[in-house]
């Protein structure tokens, strides 16, 4: 049993498809076939079946999974932390992350990451915060960026499994069209949203559970539903209803059309920030790239 043959195994489970395997790892389709093949005949059991529907794991290979994903996990590592010895040199980091992470802290930290290590490699999904907490408590990320709100766990049991580590502060704020009559007002009240057309973001978005807060009582009025915050911001400029926005992406900005309404609740105080798994083992990328975060999320915030 070799190392190439649990990865072939979990990357044909992956994908399910010995082709799609193959090509994700450029190698030839027989190839894979065959060293999963040995693999069965090694541990002497049946692992795979190929059909219709393509290949699907037998009970042996549900119940070793785990073991392969972790051996497969564990040679990554293994690897990264050689090549940490003449300067990261096959690193990778998986990273999920919000849109304002995207937009405010990751264009300074990933140019001077592969400034100094060119042969690092990002591979990165942009979404909601719920998207993300999942990714990294399932391994799908190594490390995830989040906007977090104060005492909501977007998926249950997180605070225990996961570490969190704040970044950059920002707030909740309305988004009016520049002619609406809250647009000037000195004082808001959620009741004063009352039968205004609302613009709800994602499903999974905590801005999703801001909002619905901010609603409790109101008899909502959801006339349009977006995950992309420029959309939002375009559709209220146009007059077609009242949104909520994070101070820290850039499309949250009033002019234009579009006027800013402060949420004095403390719950609107929000932080984005940087979440990996609890006791576990990271690579040098990983590593490199958490301390580089932090830096430059502190000196953003001095400035």
């Amino acid at each position: 049993m070799r190392f190439e043959q649990l990865r072939y195994l979990e990357a044909a489970l992956r994908t399910g498809s010995f082709r799609q395997a193959a090509k994700e790892l450029d190698i030839s389709q027989p190839t894979i076939s065959s060293q999963v093949q040995r693999l069965e005949e090694d541990l002497g059991v049946l692992l795979v079946t190929r059909g219709a529907k393509g290949v699907q794991p037998t009970y042996a290979a549900e119940r070793i999974l785990p073991h392969v994903e972790a051996a497969v996990q564990a040679e990554r590592m293994l690897c990264e932390e050689a090549s940490a010895i003449s300067g990261l040199q096959l690193g990778e980091v998986r990273l999920g992350t919000v849109p304002a992470g995207s937009q405010t802290l990751l264009p300074p930290v990933v140019h001077k990451l592969l400034t100094d290590y060119p042969s690092l490699r990002f591979d990165v999904d942009e979404g909601p915060s719920k998207m993300v907490v999942r990714g990294v408590l399932s391994g799908k990320f190594d490390v995830g960026i989040v906007t977090r709100l104060p005492g909501i766990e977007l998926v249950a049991a997180e605070n225990a499994l996961l570490h969190h580590i704040d970044l950059l502060p920002g707030r909740l704020v309305l988004t009016v069209p520049e002619d609406h009559r809250l647009a000037s007002v000195d004082h808001f009240t959620p009741e004063d949203l009352e039968g205004e057309p609302l613009i709800f973001p994602a499903d999974s978005s905590i801005l999703k559970v801001a909002f619905e807060k901010l609603l409790e009582g109101i008899e909502a009025r959801i006339v349009y539903s977006s995950p992309n915050a420029e959309s939002v911001q375009a559709m209220v400029r146009a007059g077609v209803g009242i949104s909520m926005a994070n101070t820290l992406l850039d499309s949250t900005a009033s002019g234009n059309g579009i006027a800013l309404v402060p949420l004095s609740f403390e719950w609107a105080q929000v932080q984005t920030s940087v979440i990996v798994r609890k006791d576990e083992a990271r690579s040098s990328a990983v590593q490199a790239f958490l301390k580089l975060l932090r830096e430059s999320a502190a000196s953003a915030r001095g400035k």
